[in-house]
């Protein structure tokens, strides 16, 4: 509870001689008067434009939001970063192609799975405790990473890595409701989420000169650093507390075991299925028909607990009240799904069909780096300056579309320089807007008191798409390439095994087949690009019927910034801007008095 100042007081005492004032006039003349609760509804409407539009950061929330750029920046060159290294990697643990792609794909499972709890945990306990904790996580799976001198080894860092990763990522949405009022979210988001994008974007290029020039484990070296930048920095910076003071009983008492537990085993087991059929288990066999079929009935009987029978529920149905809040969390779900997709699967074209190095297939991908982060910078400040979401979404996945395309134009090694080009820049545009527009999109559709479950349920969906695109664009590629070996009567293992087939290929010792098994890989991206586009272009028609919502609200946080001092805008509780808002009240109440018509 905070300490009620003499100014408080006054302005209380002051606000209720106002209304009893005006209340007695209306009496004496016959006319119904504001009751209290007219006048705080309407103050209530009519005070949150000003307070957004006149919200100033301060230097604490300021550096906040640098250190969350550099710890996402970290976090997202990780996930990305194993693409061009991973023959490499895979050659010096001695494992598979099969153990090799669950190196890359347990990392964004983990992540996937621990979201949601984070974000119910972090409501219990605050914030920076949860986000502590997610670093430590992180900084423990890249030294098991490090020490790895087998592939399950390797498998288990990765996994804690993503848990880390998931709860980092998530974290850091939560703390821009917590610090940033909607209206101006976008243009600070933009630094968070374009730090991500440019690590995710760098990461095959960082990953190609680490495997070509020295050895792997500095993949995961690098990760120190900023590691212990988080780890130092988070408890100092980060004074935000939850405004509920509870025991540690009552806490754990609100945690919705069940439901978590029901969830995240379901998730498990459902994205387990879909990233194992087609690569270690044929889809129609036993296993992979069986874990469906669980790990589906379980995320329904989730949703049922959640909806029905949790006091306190981990995922929110009231999130999904609309259809435009509906085609908002879909339309996350696809960009997740592409842009991950093609930042995995574009390297893989240029190492395969092209035989690029790993470096070269990372300097391939700057055109989408250097453009995604001005149009994501641009598209936060265009958002926030002039209250519209729509136009960003519907320019954003113009360009998706677009970039997709393109690709298809990529039918043999000898594609021209400006076609890929041009689409890796369509690429960087598109993503750039869409990954502002799709967030605060979200957030301006939640009702009331749901804003920062719309920024954890966005933040869920995304990297959900992020790790169905993988799996589901590894099975697209694998399943075409297979069809075109086997009208060429050639074995359909070679798509199964194409890491393998990608080195002899590149030692000359498959040059008897090489155009037919070049042919088959690029028909198998033709696939890929087609699905990209197909689903792209759904949620492009989609967006044309996403209503416009008001961002001109007031931060809802139950978390407050406990200020350091330095006088800087704190957006959760400035007082000089709640001695400036009790005063208008007063005055509107004082003019409401004068207003009214006087009894003879």
């Amino acid at each position: 509870m905070e300490a009620t100042s003499p100014i408080t007081s006054e302005l209380g005492e002051r606000e209720s001689r106002c209304v009893e004032k005006a209340a007695s006039s209306n009496s004496t003349t016959g006319q119904r008067g504001p009751s209290h609760e007219d006048v705080v509804d309407t103050e209530a409407q009519n005070s949150q434009q000003p307070v957004a539009q006149e919200w100033k950061i301060g230097r604490q929330e300021l550096y906040i939001i640098l250190s969350l750029t550099v710890i996402n920046m970290v976090v997202a060159l990780d996930s990305s970063i194993i693409i061009t290294a991973l023959k490499t990697m895979t050659a010096a643990l001695d494992a598979d192609t099969t153990q090799g792609f669950w190196i890359g794909t347990s990392f964004l499972l983990a992540s996937t799975v621990a979201m949601p709890p984070v974000a119910s945990l972090s409501e219990i306990f605050g914030r920076p405790i949860c986000l502590m904790l997610s670093l430590a996580a992180f900084t423990l799976g890249s030294l098991l990473c490090c020490l790895a001198q087998g592939v399950r080894l390797m498998l288990a860092g990765r996994a804690v890595q993503g848990v880390g990763a998931g709860g980092i990522w998530m974290v850091s949405l939560l703390l821009l409701t917590d610090l940033v009022p909607l209206r101006h979210r976008p243009k600070w988001w933009a630094v968070i989420s374009l730090g991500w994008a440019a690590g995710l974007i760098a990461g095959p290029l960082v990953g190609g000169a680490i495997a070509q020039r020295t050895t792997w484990r500095w993949i995961f070296y690098l990760n120190f650093p900023f590691c212990a930048f988080g780890l130092v920095v988070t408890p100092r910076l980060l004074t935000i507390r939850p405004q509920r003071a509870e025991s540690l009983r009552t806490k754990l008492a609100r945690i919705d075991w069940v439901g978590g537990g029901l969830f995240t085993a379901s998730l498990t087991l459902s994205l387990f299925a879909l990233s194992s059929a087609g690569i270690q288990f044929a889809w129609s066999s036993v296993e992979i028909i069986t874990t469906l079929v669980i790990g589906f009935t379980g995320l329904i009987v989730t949703g049922v607990w959640e909806a029905f029978f949790a006091k306190e529920p981990m995922l929110k149905h009231s999130l999904f009240y609309s259809w435009s809040s509906n085609i908002a969390y879909f339309g996350g779900f696809v960009q997740g799904l592409v842009m991950y997709g093609e930042n995995y699967y574009v390297p893989f074209f240029f190492q395969s069909v092209q035989g690029t190095s790993p470096l070269r297939a990372g300097i391939n991908l700057l055109p989408a780096l250097l453009f995604v982060i001005p149009s994501g910078a641009v598209t936060g400040a265009l958002i926030s300056r002039y209250n519209n979401y729509c136009y960003a979404l519907w320019v954003g996945w113009f360009f998706v579309c677009l970039s997709c395309g393109l690709e298809l134009l990529w039918r043999d090694a000898g594609v021209a320089t400006g076609v890929w080009v041009m689409a890796l820049i369509a690429m960087g545009v598109g993503h750039g807007v869409v990954l502002n527009a799709q967030t605060f999109a979200c957030q301006a559709l939640a009702r009331p008191g749901d804003v920062a479950a719309a920024a954890a349920m966005y933040g869920f969906v995304r990297q959900l798409g992020s790790a169905v695109g993988v799996c589901v664009g590894g099975t697209t590629w694998q399943n075409v390439a297979a069809l075109k070996l086997a009208w060429q009567g050639l074995p359909v293992d070679i798509a199964y095994h194409a890491e393998a087939y990608m080195q002899d290929l590149q030692d000359g010792s498959e040059d008897g087949m090489r155009k037919e098994v070049t042919d088959a890989f690029v028909f198998g991206f033709l696939g890929v690009w087609q699905l990209f586009l197909g689903i792209s272009g759904v949620v492009f028609f989609l967006s044309f019927f996403v209503k416009h919502f008001d961002m001109d609200k007031a931060i809802e946080s139950e978390h407050r910034l406990e200020s350091s001092g330095d006088g800087g805008g704190n957006s959760n509780g400035n007082n000089h801007t709640n001695r400036r808002q009790r005063w208008q009240r007063v005055a509107r109440l004082v003019m409401l008095r004068r207003s009214k018509p006087q009894a003879d």
